[in-house]
Parts: structure tokens; C-alpha cells; sequence
């Protein structure tokens, strides 16, 4: 190309650099002034109908600032409820737009929780609504409630947070260190139904009345005189977890309490942390803090037979002593390690007889036989559920106690008269 074919081409350039910056504007742009973010969402079944409970969070006044006087006030949940019925889970949120002055914002989504009857029938198209609108992610959180979930999102008072999505995800963070509770995410959940037992649990979160300090304005000022009357408590309705769910495939078979909870946390790998209340040589009470806790689960095959194994190894600290057990003594601490071993096997073995009794196989024994003994697990798959049912398992427990405090020897304040 010549000269003058050369000086043709560059105009021609930066007339489709500017065409393409002018094009390229925001013509799909959604400002933040007209969402609405979704915090957290029941989803229920009732009779024929699927009903979609979503809770919004509401926008905070601009310039912020509280009630004038200085009085004192319930935690306000800045939130926005919308309950709506349809054939559909898709159906009901739509049916949501008609008094929706903003368009839904999905990707904030805390948790879901889903009611009892809906548990029941399979949480199938609860999973498949999820994972087919693109705003979802899978990391939101999981849970399941006694009786409908839309009750829960409606009557819930949060106390340190603003709305039930951010005191789910508080609740994720934290409550691990207790050893009974974990809250899965929408993966984690899909992960369990796709593997070879398809089973999977899920916590169940419940409302809890908590006291709340008297209100300074309300029947009348504290201390004050001249017939004044005092204030009174209130109680907020706060969640919580109590206990879990057994799944078989997507359907609510069985019921776990909080120790059949930890039992199974303990196998699985959910305990961060844990307090155990246990018996001295002398009958007092102590606390040990579990501070690290490791388990796995086997399967061996012979002579024809399946048997399962868990080994579980804790260790942890005394942090909490009611009597006088001098623990500079070896066979006080190792007392003290029996009893802790003995507990936490106790769980275990309550958390394996409710799984065995509902053939929800939640500790992973089929994963560990199909890793191992792959022409085994074929020969069993289509039956595995009656065959974990009468699966022979032993569980073997190591606790070491690390530290006793700053003490070994407890104080023992001197008699006198």
C-alpha cells in the first residue's frame, strides 16, 4: 500500500476508537438507588403453593440520627419483609414486583432457610431455583427450621445486627467454637447429594427470647420518685442453631438434637473448638477447652464383610476446675483424658444410631469404601442404604489434656476461726 493509502487508513482508526468509547457506555448500568438487596429468603411449602419470603434491607435514613429526648429504643431491624404465594418459586418472586418500588438485587443474598413441610417434600427445586438464576452464588448459606421458615424471617429481632442475613452470617463465623453448630453453604450441599451416599445435613435455626435491658421513657424514668413506676424488660426473639436435619437425597428424613449434632461434627470435621463438662477423681466438675480436633473415617472389607472405623484425636486445655484435684498428678490428668474420650464417643455413637436407624449415611463411609474398594462399592451401591443401616463400626478416641491453667494446684484457702 502506498503513501496515500497509508494516510487513508488513519482516520479511519480513531473514528472507530471514538465510536467504540462513546458505544461502550453503561447501557445496562442498574444504580444503587434503585435496588433493593436481598439480605436472606424463606422458602415454604404450603398445600399446592410455593411461598417465597424474602427480606430486603432497608436503606438508612440519610444523616442518620436516632428519637429525640435521648430515649432508649428496641433494636430496630432495618429490614423490609415481602411474603408471596405461586405455583412456582419463580412465580411467587415475581408476584413480589408488583409492590416493589425497586428491582431485586440477588447477589448480597446472606442465607436461605427452608421450612419443615418444604424439607419434607425435597428441597430439589429449592437447590435448582438457586442455581439457575445467574445472581445466586452458591456461597450463600444454608439452613432448615422447624415448622415454616417464613415465620422465622417475619417474627425474627436481631440485637447485635440489622437484619437476619448479617446474624446468619455472624452466627457462621462464630459458632464453630462451640462445637454444635455449623452452617453450610448451597455447595457444600450440592457436593453431599452428588456423592455416593446422598445424604447431607443441615442445621436448624430457631428463634430464642433473649432479655433485653429496661427502656429509659417507658412507664416512667429508672429510680425515679413520686409513683413513678420502674421500667420494664423487654425480650427480643433471636436466632440461633439447635440441632440439624438428616437428608436422604433432598427429603427431610430424621432429626438430629445439639448432642447428635456434635457427635457428627466431631467425625466430620466441623469442631473447631468445644467445652466438655466432665468429673474429677473426686466427683467436682471441670471444663476442658478441646483446641484441636482431627477424625477420619474408614472402611475395611474381609471375609466378605464391610466394617467402618472412626478415629477421632482432640486435644485441649483445663480452663475451669470447681474442686481441689491437684493436677500435677499423671493419673489425675489421665483420668480426666479417659472421661473426655468416653464423652465424646458417647456423641458419636448417639449421632451414628439416629443415622443408621433414618440409612442416612453422613459420615462418609461410602466415600471411604468407593476410594478403596472400588468393585466393592459396585457391588453395594444400589443397596448401601440398607447396608449402612447394619454397618458394624468402631470408634476409637485419643484425648490429650495439654495445660491445666496457669496452676497445676488449685488455691485451698486456709481454715481459721
Amino acid at each position: 500500500m502506498g503513501k496515500r493509502g497509508k494516510g487513508f487508513t488513519r482516520p479511519l482508526v480513531l473514528v472507530a476508537v471514538v465510536v467504540a468509547i462513546c458505544a461502550g457506555g453503561c447501557w445496562d448500568r442498574r444504580e444503587i438507588n434503585e435496588l433493593s438487596f436481598f439480605s436472606s429468603a424463606a422458602f415454604d411449602l404450603e398445600g399446592q403453593e410455593r411461598v417465597l419470603t424474602v427480606e430486603y434491607i432497608k436503606p438508612s435514613p440519610a444523616g442518620g440520627g436516632g428519637e429525640g429526648g435521648g430515649r432508649e429504643t428496641l433494636p430496630q431491624r432495618q429490614a423490609i419483609i415481602d411474603s408471596e404465594k405461586g405455583a412456582t418459586f419463580l412465580e411467587a418472586g415475581r408476584q413480589g414486583a408488583l409492590g416493589m418500588p425497586r428491582r431485586a438485587y440477588l447477589a448480597h443474598a446472606a442465607a436461605i432457610l427452608i421450612g419443615e413441610e418444604m424439607a419434607r417434600y425435597g428441597i430439589k427445586e429449592v437447590l435448582e431455583h438457586i442455581d439457575r438464576i445467574p445472581e445466586f452464588r452458591r456461597t450463600t448459606l444454608i439452613l432448615l427450621t422447624r415448622g415454616p421458615a417464613r415465620d422465622e424471617v417475619i417474627m425474627a429481632q436481631s440485637g447485635l445486627e440489622k437484619n437476619l442475613g448479617r446474624e446468619i452470617t455472624g452466627l457462621h463465623k462464630w459458632v464453630q467454637v462451640s462445637g454444635y453448630g455449623f452452617i453450610p453453604n448451597v455447595n457444600h450441599v450440592f457436593y453431599d447429594l452428588s456423592g455416593e451416599a446422598g445424604s447431607t445435613v443441615l442445621p436448624v435455626l430457631e428463634l430464642a427470647p433473649q432479655p433485653y435491658p429496661p427502656l429509659l421513657g417507658r412507664g416512667g424514668t429508672a429510680g425515679g420518685t413520686g409513683g413513678a413506676t420502674a421500667p420494664k424488660a423487654e425480650t427480643l426473639l433471636t436466632a440461633r442453631l439447635n440441632g440439624a436435619g438428616l437428608f436422604y437425597r433432598d427429603k427431610l428424613v430424621a432429626w438430629l438434637n445439639a448432642e447428635q449434632t456434635r457427635g457428627w461434627s466431631w467425625v466430620r470435621n466441623k469442631v473447631k473448638n468445644a467445652v466438655l463438662t466432665l468429673s474429677d477423681q473426686n466427683g467436682s466438675l471441670v471444663s476442658l477447652n478441646i483446641t484441636d480436633s482431627r477424625a477420619k473415617t474408614e472402611v475395611e472389607y474381609r471375609d466378605g464383610l464391610i466394617r467402618g472405623n472412626i478415629k477421632v484425636k482432640v486435644e485441649g486445655n483445663l480452663l475451669e476446675e470447681q474442686g481441689y484435684q491437684d493436677f500435677t498428678k499423671e493419673e489425675a490428668v489421665k483420668y480426666l483424658e479417659e472421661q473426655a474420650a468416653a464423652r465424646i464417643r458417647a456423641e458419636i455413637t448417639e449421632a451414628l444410631r439416629a443415622a443408621q436407624k433414618a440409612g442416612t449415611d453422613v459420615f462418609g463411609f461410602a466415600g471411604a469404601l468407593h476410594r478403596r474398594y472400588p468393585k466393592v462399592w459396585r457391588q453395594v451401591e444400589n443397596n448401601w442404604r440398607d447396608e449402612f443401616k447394619r454397618l458394624p463400626v468402631t470408634i476409637e478416641i485419643e484425648a490429650k489434656l495439654r495445660r491445666t491453667g496457669m496452676t497445676g494446684r488449685p488455691l485451698k484457702p486456709r481454715g481459721g476461726g
